[in-house]
């Protein structure tokens, strides 16, 4: 049944891929290209503020080290990480540059720009990154249009109508949510701004509309329960309200809502150290500016819940833990999906001890295949699989994206406050068919002491007549400490912040290993993981282990 299932989305790939490539083609012609002015502009009626687009940017003025590279140039310079490429021609950083010195060589790369790009180009013309040029252009017109010549304001602005009519025209071909969120956002601003351009106004609020409904749970957290893409949302969603306040526009009720309901879930991802969990796919981000910018517009969330999504929560003193119980999403929202069932983080006094590698989307196609692994995260697995089986035909992938073959299932969960400690168990499915066994993890943290009990548990449901071995991996956060004892059954964690933590077992002995963090969008970062592995030759078969601050 899956190889019939395989052999139709191969088949339905290649058509896919045809399509696509005549599309571009189309894209690319004169008549196409002239088809996308639909009228001339000559005013705009809105201007929105540039700081509410600097929410969208972390990174700083010197980023391409633009104003040094001459226009002309600055298009030629080979950048092959796919983020760095996405960033200088989404032109978020020009709220990073200095407001009084910054005009003429602005004009002068964006001239340079529009020269280059001005018909449809498959990689400057990708949706989101079009989307975010359109933002980006629009909220700094002191840079990008104030005291211009009249030549070069026409130019700006039939760009302006050019990409943001490609982007309401190709906006229901596009099938990744946060994605859609974003060119949502790009063509309301265009509606906003130019009356001639209101149906794109009305088309992007109903997408909009459309989209919060398909696309978030009940709760307001995406159900491809992917930290990031909830960072992703409230931002864009919050950029939309503002601008419609500024414009003094009506705020839709559906807006309000969801809006409410993401920040719910913000607040419960938020952790002392400013860093979201790395579940999902999803990839290190700091929130501490976007913290400072949601207070200084008076947005105010909160969420006592423990638990959102079947992500858990633990809070206890300088303590923080993650942990995932929850089953992977459908194949509409599956692309970035990680094998990561039952897998935790730690933080203890704003700094990450135990996490997961991360989701290396940005850096290249070898590394995001081994990112989806469950060895990428703090978890057990059986004769080196993962809980889930991934399509690796390329061309399917390409296509439909992260698309899964086999899923586990979540078949017990239980999570308990009790007077000294708070309990998490949790049971999935996913090596029973294969290897017979599922995977039972029980945690016990104790409100007392900073002390954690953890429990792996594989119970066998059905017999297997191959060798079987497990490993449990727990991921050290890069630039910690880590010794292994004489003994052999601990590991000494050293944090720069002075605390000093134990990771022991009482039924195993510990290895540690050389690994790679791909948390970070830019780049690979060495880091260790420890591991307790064994032989599976029993009914069931008990790992514990501890994880205790010693200083």
């Amino acid at each position: 049944m899956k190889e019939l299932k395989s052999i139709k989305l191969y088949f339905f790939s290649i058509l896919k891929l045809f399509f696509l490539s005549f599309r571009n083609f189309y894209f690319k012609s004169n008549f196409y290209n002239k088809k996308l002015i639909t009228f001339i502009p000559e005013r705009i009626f809105y201007s929105p503020s540039t700081h509410l687009s600097s929410s969208l940017t972390s990174f700083h003025n010197d980023f391409y080290k633009i104003t040094d590279t001459a226009p002309e140039l600055l298009w030629k310079v080979e950048i092959k990480n796919k983020q760095k490429f996405e960033n200088l021609h989404s032109f978020l950083w020009l709220s990073k540059l200095d407001r009084k010195n910054s005009q003429i060589i602005t004009k002068n790369i964006i001239k340079s720009w529009i020269e280059n790009f001005f018909n449809f180009d498959p990689q400057t013309w990708e949706m989101e990154t079009t989307a975010r040029r359109i933002i980006a252009w629009s909220s700094n017109f002191d840079l990008t249009l104030e005291n211009s010549e009249k030549a070069y304001q026409k130019k700006f602005f039939l760009s302006l109508i050019k990409q943001s009519n490609f982007i309401s025209n190709n906006l229901k071909s596009l099938f990744y949510a946060p994605g859609k969120i974003i060119c949502c956002s790009a063509i309301i601003l265009s509606g906003m701004m130019f009356r001639e351009n209101e149906s794109n106004f009305k088309t992007g609020i109903k997408e909009l509309e459309k989209l919060t409904k398909n696309y978030f749970d009940e709760n307001g957290f995406p159900k491809s329960r992917n930290p990031e893409e909830v960072f992703i949302s409230i931002k864009y969603l919050i950029l939309v309200r503002e601008w419609l306040k500024e414009a003094q526009k009506t705020i839709p009720d559906f807006l309000d809502e969801i809006i409410r309901k993401c920040g719910s879930c913000y607040a419960i991802l938020s952790s002392s150290n400013k860093q979201f969990p790395l579940f999902n796919g999803a990839t290190e981000i700091n929130h501490k500016d976007y913290d400072i910018f949601l207070k200084n517009l008076k947005y105010k969330f909160n969420n006592k819940n423990h638990e959102v999504a079947d992500f858990i929560k633990i809070k206890n003193k300088k303590i923080e833990f993650f942990i995932d119980c929850g089953n992977p999403p459908t194949s509409a929202f599956s692309r970035y999906y990680q094998a990561g069932c039952l897998s935790f983080e730690l933080t203890s006094n704003k700094q990450k001890i135990i996490c997961n590698s991360g989701y290396g989307k940005y850096l290249s196609q070898k590394i995001t295949s081994m990112s989806r692994s469950t060895a990428a995260h703090s978890t057990l697995y059986i004769n080196d699989t993962s809980s889930c089986v991934f399509q690796k035909n390329k061309i399917i992938n390409k296509v439909y994206g992260n698309s899964l073959i086999q899923k586990h299932r979540v078949i017990d969960k239980n999570y308990l406050d009790n007077k000294n400690s708070y309990s998490i168990s949790a049971t999935h499915n996913g090596y029973e068919k294969r290897f017979g066994y599922i995977h039972k993890r029980t945690i016990l943290i104790s409100k007392e002491k900073d002390k954690i009990f953890g429990q792996d548990e594989l119970i066998k449901t059905k017999s297997y007549s191959n060798k079987l071995n497990y490993f449990v991996r727990f991921h050290i956060y890069p630039d910690i400490k880590i010794v292994k004892t004489k003994a052999g059954n601990s590991i000494l964690i050293s944090l720069s912040n002075g605390e000093g933590w134990l990771l022991s077992s009482k039924t195993n002995n510990f290895k540690i290993e050389k690994n790679i963090f791909l948390g970070n969008k830019n780049r690979i970062i060495n880091n260790e993981s420890v591991h307790i592995s064994g032989n599976i030759d029993k009914e069931i078969i008990l790992i514990k282990w501890e994880i205790e601050k010693v200083s």
